[in-house]
């Protein structure tokens, strides 16, 4: 099977017709006919119906035309990317931290010449290190701590990852406003066996460590959601609690309050990369900004 093929089907399927697709692909009909035949034999599966008045996709093949559309999308695209006109992309996979916004904003400005799209993705561990070590996202963004420190940093060694310090952060604990602890100076974790908790949503298999600081006590309702919105929403709305860092420097800081819990750990928060990929001025503009964003958080834990 050859990107070729996968152009005769999508042709064929478009037209309804072997002789029509030849003639928009430039290619004798005979070609085409064999290149297909070449094809449904390899695969095993009849891909056309042929008949007096054309050709139709078969359940098969309009399920193998299906993924051979992504393929040559994919193929498109990257003929795009070394066009005349073609502007970089910047990918950040990340937890769910708004920190991250205004120094995205700031390096899109800088590299507004030679960058169009800017991606942020927040999303799960295994996922920014799935994302890192596959090329999709130029750097991810995670913390180490007691609990995790020693199965990551073996994950770094093995796939060739590097994780740079950025800083360490005791854990705060996400309150309303109006909570019944908003008001306390510290938090111990005894306080905090009466309320729900709101946390994100990790894989329930495979490579899985939370994002969250806090463990979950017995017996505890929780809230899980893969949305920071839905958390900050649940939160402002009722007596639940987060756990995190607490770098926060969004219009949330006007919704909650963030409490430093009693005797927390540090957690190490910093930047993963992959070390079969050259460090770009972009990926160094962007983590001399994050580091500028985090001076106050740094001072303060």
């Amino acid at each position: 099977m050859n990107f070729q093929q996968c152009r005769y089907v999508e042709a064929i399927a478009k037209t309804g017709s072997f002789s029509e697709a030849a003639k928009r692909l430039y290619v004798t009909q005979p070609n085409l006919s064999s290149s297909i035949k070449e094809l449904e034999e390899e695969l095993g599966v009849q891909l056309f119906i042929r008949s007096n008045t054309g050709a139709r996709l078969t359940d098969d093949g309009y399920d193998f035309l299906k993924y051979a559309k992504r393929i040559l999308g994919e193929m498109d695209l990257l003929k795009q990317r070394y066009q005349n006109n073609y502007k970089n992309s910047f990918t950040l996979s990340s937890h769910h931290y708004d920190f991250l916004a205004i120094p995205l904003l700031d390096i899109a400005e800088r590299f507004k010449d030679d960058y169009q799209h800017f991606h942020l993705i927040e999303t799960t561990t295994k996922k920014i290190l799935e994302s890192v070590l596959n090329f999709e996202s130029d750097l991810g963004i995670l913390y180490l701590n007691d609990d995790n420190r020693h199965i990551l940093e073996r994950y770094f060694k093995q796939y060739n990852l590097t994780f740079t310090p950025l800083g360490d952060f005791p854990t705060r604990i996400f309150l309303r406003k109006g909570h019944p602890l908003a008001k306390q100076k510290l938090i111990e974790k005894s306080q905090l066996k009466n309320y729900k908790q709101v946390r994100f949503r990790q894989e329930t298999a495979g490579l899985n460590f939370d994002e969250d600081t806090l463990d979950i006590p017995k017996d505890q309702a929780v809230f899980y959601s893969n949305d920071r919105g839905t958390i900050m929403n649940i939160l402002c709305g009722s007596d639940a609690y987060a756990s995190g860092l607490g770098i926060v420097n969004s219009f949330i800081k006007d919704q909650i309050v963030l409490i430093p819990l009693k005797d927390s750990e540090k957690h190490t928060l910093g930047f993963v990369t992959n070390n079969r990929k050259q460090e770009s001025a972009i990926m160094q503009k962007f983590i001399t900004a994050v580091k500028e964003s985090l001076k106050e958080y740094n001072s303060d834990s």
